[in-house]
Parts: structure tokens; sequence; C-alpha cells
């Protein structure tokens, strides 16, 4: 698995503290960072709990959703940083910017597709510096699987059962693998979920997906 450049990127993303700087990072919100403990977690086979995240009428399916045609339909502007197979694009939006709402990032890393949402609460988690495209009507109704910013853990366990593990800062992961059989190709699909806790509310959450070619 560690030999696979698809999962290379993912598990950097991860323990990764941001996005590196650049010349515009600053115009846009950067997606959040979370413990490299997450590596270290095994994963179990089966299906993922969540592969996406629903905003309005629009199902963004990871590693299937085009994140440019995404940016034409909901009008929202696109950052980029890398080259090559190293390159990331990435986008932060929001619902508002209120104490009850929160600001959802989507992620194409190595890949044209999304690979990566992310989604946190105003008042629990606020975000850096930076803008994010204002969501409008019924696209404001976002969640990645079922799950929102400012849910209970109660909430949480009925949508995705028990978590595969625990890491630092009441981060709460669910880590699966399946293989995925193609006449004579094996490939090994990986999903990381993960919820943070603020005084027993969901105050972040994500969904990451890499598959080998």
């Amino acid at each position: 698995m560690k030999t696979l450049s698809s999962f290379k990127l993912l598990i950097g993303a991860v323990v990764t503290a941001g996005l590196q700087t650049a010349a515009y990072a600053s115009s846009v919100a950067e997606p959040f960072a979370y413990p490299e403990s997450l590596v270290a977690g095994r994963p179990v086979e089966g299906k993922p709990v969540t592969q996406g995240i629903r905003i309005g009428s629009e199902e963004v399916t990871l590693e299937s959703t085009p994140i440019r045609d995404l940016a034409k339909k909901l009008h929202f502007s696109l950052m980029r940083e890398g080259d090559g197979d190293y390159t990331r694009d990435w986008t932060c939006l929001t619902t508002g910017s209120g104490s009850d709402d929160f600001s959802i990032w989507l992620i194409a890393t190595g890949s044209p597709a999304v690979t990566e949402a992310q989604m946190a609460s105003n008042g629990l988690s606020p975000r850096g510096k930076g803008t994010c495209h204002l969501l409008k009507g019924s696209e404001k109704n976002v969640s990645i699987g079922g799950i929102t910013p400012g849910m209970t853990w109660n909430q949480v366990l009925a949508k995705f059962g028990q978590p595969t593990y625990a890491a630092d800062d009441d981060w709460y992961f669910w880590s699966t693998s399946k293989t995925i059989e193609e006449f004579s190709n094996s490939r090994e699909q990986m999903n990381w979920t993960g919820v943070q806790l603020e005084k027993g509310r969901v105050s972040r959450l994500f969904s990451s997906q890499a598959t080998n070619p």
C-alpha cells in the first residue's frame, strides 16, 4: 500500500498541517489538519461509513465527482498547489457567518475528482483567515453521511456505528479497506472518515478516499 502514489498523496495530506504556503493561499480559507495518528490505526475490511458529501441536491461522491464540474454548477472558484501528480485543487464553502453555521472544504488530491470533503462548525472550530464561497438556499443543506457539525456523539454512532479507533484531541476514526476485482486486476480502496468532538458535539468531520490505479 505504501508504494502507491495515490495513497502516498492522501496520507501526506492527512499528516500535513494544512496546505503549503502559496502566494494566493491567504485569499481562501485553508482546510484543517487532523492527527497523524490517523495512519496508525488498522483499517477493517468492509464498506465505508460514507463516501462523499451532499450539498443541496448535489451528491458528491469521492473519486467520482469531478471538482471542476462541481465548481461550474455551484459557481465557486478553485485554488491549486503543486505540479504533476502532486497537484491539489481545493475550495472553501460556507452556510453563513453565524455560530450555528459551518464551513465546507472540497479537495481533489492528485485526481480530477473530489478525494476529500471536510466540514467544521463556525462556533466550535472557527476557520482561519481567508474567504469561503457563500452557499444559497437549498445548497445550505450539507452533510457528510447524514452528519453535520453540532450533532451529538449518539447521533454519530447511530449513523456510523462504533469507530475503528480513537486518536488525539477527541478525534474518532472509521477506517476501511476493500478489494475491487476488475477482470484480472485487483485494486485496493482505502477510506478514512473522522469526527472530532467538542463539548459533546461534532466540531469537525471529514471523509477521504484513495484507490490504487
